[in-house]
């Protein structure tokens, strides 16, 4: 059986977000002729932990690289998955074999021809490295050229999210040329090339990421549309500055120093709206804040030590220290976002329980004799450590004993995956496009929720086209969360980000990017 590409993206891969959000205009509906040339300065909260994208879920890291790296597929207006490296596909065989068509004449930034040689290397490396290529490849028997321009994915059992997989931005399934992942191995990258629209110059640590335009780009031909479509490099470069003190990534933007300026605090937005030159944008959704604890060592092995932590929360005082701003934060339970069709208020009855009682007499049974709780968090996000802060004053009332260790991010991202060093780490997981391969849920993510039952939903959830079987299966996966507590969920949050006015073209969306966008003054 084969089915072409649009019928296929309109029935097994119908992950909806609900309604459309103003940022998916395309650059031609605007008013403004964009202008080529000038250098970019965006100020970012610090530096990426890696520029390997396989490697690593943490979002800065896909901020930067996916301006000169790509995909085979991308997400539309409406965030579905579209061809963007690949030309198109074949589902058959009942969705267990899916032929993959390239685009011809896609160049390298070493000016190499990407074939399929280079996409089997990129796929299998990041089936073995990414997250959720690891969950993806769990079913995967075989990739294997199909001629130069044209690969096979071989599966053991049919799959509803091959393609999605293939199209999520966070530790995507970006191509790299074959002869850099053989140099590199499973370590991560030494060489930075891919076939976007920029391509990699420097990386000078404290200083900046360098990109340039890349001359030689090979863009679809069709209007920009969401994330994929016509992409187009009007800045002759784009320095990523890491600018950790959030102050002071405002004052550069307000005098000019930075066009873009993210993770403005949310306290400042009446300030920030009064400035002539800037315009400020609210991130939504967000990401979800959380706390996320070490199940693989240590105190937090212990079901009834997670639940007492999160019975002693009261999350409203949190989130208002953490963000502010009423308009920037939400009390909600789902693990999805309440903009998504997967969202959920199942187990919504644990979500803030605030029962101090509960809480000491789960410490009791499990024989907590306050032994120091390892949390690392960070400054870089500011709303982190606030919410560690307020988090470790509640905790201390009721008798944990909480080590708050404040780290850069790129530190704590690289401790994060050593379970011997931590208890609790702070994040905030963005939007999973695909839940079953979003990073809160996967096993091999820090943290390891690795419990049976939860792990055979996800594979359920990964077989099944039907959109509303899939829901049920997911519905039982959150009812596991609220139960199994791996990470406490506070709430959802949006963020603060500014430009300044001479910055057109640029749209807010969850996921940054410049190309299409253009500077007025240079």
């Amino acid at each position: 059986m084969r089915r072409a590409w649009g019928r296929w993206s309109a029935g097994a891969l119908a992950f909806l977000i609900c309604g459309a959000s103003p940022w998916l205009g395309p650059a031609a509906a605007q008013m403004e002729q964009p202008k080529r040339g000038g250098t970019l300065r965006a100020a970012m909260i610090g530096e990426p932990p890696s520029l390997d994208l396989h490697w690593t879920t943490a979002t800065i890291t896909q901020q930067v690289t996916w301006h000169f790296y790509e995909t085979l597929f991308t997400l539309d207006a409406k965030f579905q998955p579209i061809p963007h490296l690949a030309e198109g596909y074949e589902a058959m065989d009942g969705a267990k074999r899916y032929l993959i068509r390239l685009r011809k004449g896609v160049k390298f930034h070493n000016g190499k021809e990407m074939t399929a040689a280079d996409v089997v290397a990129s796929l299998e490396r990041w089936g073995r490295v990414a997250t959720p290529g690891k969950a993806t490849f769990q079913t995967v028997e075989a990739v294997e050229a199909k001629g130069p321009s044209a690969i096979e994915v071989r599966l053991k059992e049919p799959s509803a999210v091959l393609i999605m997989a293939l199209a999520i931005p966070g530790s995507a399934a970006v191509i790299y040329p074959k002869e850099v992942i053989e140099a590199t191995g499973d370590g991560q990258l030494k060489q930075f090339i891919g076939t976007g629209p920029f391509k990699f110059v420097e990386h000078k640590p404290d200083r900046h990421i360098k990109v340039v335009r890349f001359d030689e780009y090979a863009a679809r031909p069709e209007a920009p549309n969401g994330y994929g479509g016509r992409r187009t490099a009007y800045v002759d470069e784009i320095l990523f500055i890491p600018v950790p003190d959030v102050a002071v990534r405002l004052a550069g933007a307000e005098t000019g120093e930075y066009h873009f300026a993210q993770q403005i605090k949310q306290d400042q937005y009446d300030r920030v709206k009064a400035m002539p030159a800037l315009e400020p944008s609210i991130n939504k959704p967000g990401n979800w804040a959380t706390a996320v604890f070490n199940m693989k060592q240590g105190l937090f092995t212990d079901k009834r030590l997670r639940q007492a932590f999160h019975a002693a929360l009261d999350k409203e005082p949190i989130m208002e220290a953490a963000f502010g701003h009423a308009e920037f934060y939400r009390l909600d339970p789902g693990i999805s976002f309440r903009e998504q069709a997967w969202f959920s208020t199942v187990g919504a009855e644990r979500f803030n329980e605030r029962d101090k009682d509960k809480a000491r007499r789960l410490l009791k049974e499990a024989g907590y004799q306050g032994q120091p709780v390892r949390w690392i968090t960070t400054r870089e996000y500011e709303w982190m450590y606030k919410i560690a802060l307020v988090s470790k004053q509640q905790l201390e009332e009721v008798g944990f004993k909480i080590d708050l260790q404040v780290l850069d991010w790129a530190t704590l991202v690289q401790r994060g995956n050593k379970p011997e060093v931590y208890d609790v780490f702070s994040t905030g997981f963005t939007m999973a496009f695909e839940p079953s391969l979003g990073a809160s849920v996967q096993c091999n993510w820090p943290g390891w929720w690795c419990t049976p039952e939860k792990e055979q939903l996800l594979q359920a959830m990964m077989r099944e086209p039907d959109f509303k079987a899939r829901y049920a299966l997911w519905e039982k996966v959150q009812a596991l969360f609220w139960e199994e507590m791996p990470r406490v969920k506070y709430g959802d949050s949006f963020s603060l980000d500014v430009k300044r006015k001479e910055l057109k073209g640029f749209r807010t969306t969850p996921h940054l990017f410049f190309w299409n966008a253009w500077l007025d003054k240079r």
